[in-house]
Formats: structure tokens, C-alpha cells, sequence
């Protein structure tokens, strides 16, 4: 018998399978569709973070998320043998104005304490040759934004819950 059972085998219903697994519970996924099949079958995500100003505890839960799908997609590919399409990368964005290049350079300060040094957010007059055309010649480059393949990551995760003895039926 298992502890626990999971309806829906996109994104959410996967991940707190997997959860479940990694703590020790038996747990099915059931979905009549199968995995990816509505609102996760996509095929570009972003996981990009909100600025490091006002913050609250909502801002604090998305940074320590963020920090932590690393490990969590590393382990999911280690283990299922399938790519998520997870990565870290970055993001550029033009500058439009004086005023947003204040405001930029202010969360830049508040990001190297808010971040705890584990990521960046900073202001440069030198982007990437692909990055978009700035009117005032200035971009704010964050390392911290990420994306992932929906579809794929949630193919991974049937893939490592597979692994480790979990049936995803079409029921």
C-alpha cells in the first residue's frame, strides 16, 4: 500500500512526489493524460527573481528556492538519467532611462547583502555581444535568473521517481 498518492504528473505533482520519495514515503503518481501532458509540456521556463528591494519574506522564500534547484535538478538528473534542462545562466537588461539606471544601481547595492554573496546583480556599460539595445548604454546583468525546459524537467523527474520504484499510471 502506498503513503501517498499524487494526481497529476506535471511540474508540481512530480516535484512533491519526488519530495515524498526523498523522505522515505511509497507514493503513485496518476494521471489519465500522462507526464507533461497540459500546463508542464512546455518548453521554456524562466525562474527569475524579484528585486532585492522591500524585502520580505515571500523575496526570501524565492532566493533560497532559487539557491537551492541547483542541487535539486542535479540530483534529479543524477539519478533519472534525463536532462531537466535546468541551468543557471543569468539575465541581461537594458537600461531605459536615468531613472531606472538609479534604481538599478541602488538594488545592486542591496543585492551583494540580500544575495549573501551568492549572487549578483550589477550595473555594466560592457554586455554581451547578444545582449538588447539600451538607450542610456547601460545593462543590468543578475546572476541569479535561470531557466529550465518544463517538459523536460518533468520528464526527468518520472525518470529518477522511476528510479527509485515509483509507478506514474494513466488512470
Amino acid at each position: 500500500m502506498d503513503d501517498v498518492t499524487i494526481r497529476g504528473a506535471g511540474i508540481f505533482g512530480l516535484s512533491i512526489a519526488w519530495e515524498c520519495v526523498r523522505r522515505g514515503a511509497k507514493v503513485t503518481v496518476m494521471d489519465p493524460q500522462g507526464v507533461a501532458a497540459g500546463s508542464s509540456g512546455g518548453i521554456v521556463g524562466a525562474l527569475a527573481p524579484h528585486v532585492p528591494e522591500n524585502w520580505n519574506s515571500k523575496k526570501a522564500f524565492q532566493f533560497d528556492s532559487l539557491m537551492m534547484a541547483e542541487l535539486f535538478w542535479k540530483q534529479v538528473e543524477q539519478i533519472g538519467g534525463k536532462s531537466a534542462g535546468y541551468a543557471r545562466l543569468g539575465r541581461v537588461q537594458p537600461v531605459v532611462d536615468s531613472a531606472a539606471l538609479e534604481l538599478a544601481y541602488a538594488r545592486g547595492q542591496n543585492a551583494k547583502t540580500l544575495w549573501q554573496g551568492l549572487a549578483s546583480w550589477s550595473v555594466t556599460d560592457t554586455p554581451p555581444s547578444w545582449a538588447p539595445p539600451s538607450p542610456t548604454g547601460f545593462w543590468i546583468v543578475d546572476s541569479l535568473t535561470a531557466r529550465i525546459n518544463p517538459n523536460a524537467a518533468c520528464h526527468a523527474l518520472a525518470a529518477a521517481l522511476q528510479a527509485k520504484g515509483v509507478q506514474i499510471a494513466r488512470q
